[in-house]
């Protein structure tokens, strides 16, 4: 029988560039990545380097419509 999968389903909403540069990274491996596998190796890596600690995050803008990154 197989095993039951552990992973928890939820929906995120990115903006464009955001999106785009995604895909461009995802697309650049060899071989190509999906975008799920992607988003869960990124969020692996920003647990794993502030695990225990409290994340300092920058005030957000009110609006980045037009802003480059």
């Amino acid at each position: 029988m197989p095993h039951p999968t552990t992973h928890k389903r939820f929906t995120v909403s990115l903006d464009a560039h955001d999106y785009e540069a995604l895909c461009t990274l995802a697309q650049a491996q060899r071989p190509a990545l999906s975008l799920q596998y992607t988003v869960r190796l990124a969020i692996r890596r920003f647990l794993d380097e502030h695990e225990g600690r409290a994340i300092t995050l920058a005030a957000a803008a009110p609006s980045t419509k037009g802003n480059k990154r």
